[in-house]
């Protein structure tokens, strides 16, 4: 990992305790990051999804946190999207960094829109904000008055990675030849 100062330290789960006491940490940085206030990306608050609640919990805060999406009441904590859940704000935060200590770093960030579902309705993009060298992507939800944090999660499958790079690339083709 880079020594960058905007990129938290990971939050690592201490193996002595309770995996609650673990996960209540988690979620109350999530609280602090997401409902107490809310970051901004491009001039417009990021909020999550709240319902359903489960366990007490948002739907984004397990959407963070666990793998599992198809049984609720059955997620499954990711250690890898647990210990960077401060990432995500961090992510939205900087992501036009322009820290010279971190140029070749900030430079790797890649950020692009994809049509969501209906492409024949307004604002249905998807943002992807990824960090190539640290195998990390939050993608957010445009809407008319806000964005909607949809995920963040560290990639563990080079196939997806580079799935994700040459979605990044083709987006830069396309954004170049309406330029030209």
């Amino acid at each position: 990992m880079l020594n960058c100062e905007w990129l938290p330290k990971l939050e690592i789960r201490d193996e002595n305790k309770d995996w609650l006491d673990y996960e209540n940490v988690l979620y109350e940085i999530f609280l602090s990051d997401f409902i107490k206030s809310q970051p901004l990306f491009n001039n417009k608050p990021v909020r999550t999804r709240k319902h359903p609640i489960t366990h007490g919990r948002e739907e984004a805060f397990w959407h963070i946190t666990c793998q599992n999406y198809i049984d609720k009441d059955e997620r499954q904590p990711d250690l890898r999207r647990c210990e960077r859940i401060r990432w995500v704000r961090k992510f939205i935060e900087n992501h036009k960094c322009k820290n010279p200590d971190c140029e070749s770093y900030c430079n790797g960030i890649k950020i692009w829109a994809e049509k969501y579902k209906n492409k024949n309705q307004k604002n249905n993009n998807r943002i992807h904000i990824l960090l190539e060298e640290e195998k990390y992507i939050v993608i957010l939800e445009e809407r008319d008055e806000y964005n909607l944090l949809i995920t963040g999660f560290y990639i563990d499958q080079n196939h997806f990675l580079q799935k994700k790079i040459r979605e990044y690339e083709e987006h830069k083709k396309q954004e170049a030849a309406q330029q030209s």
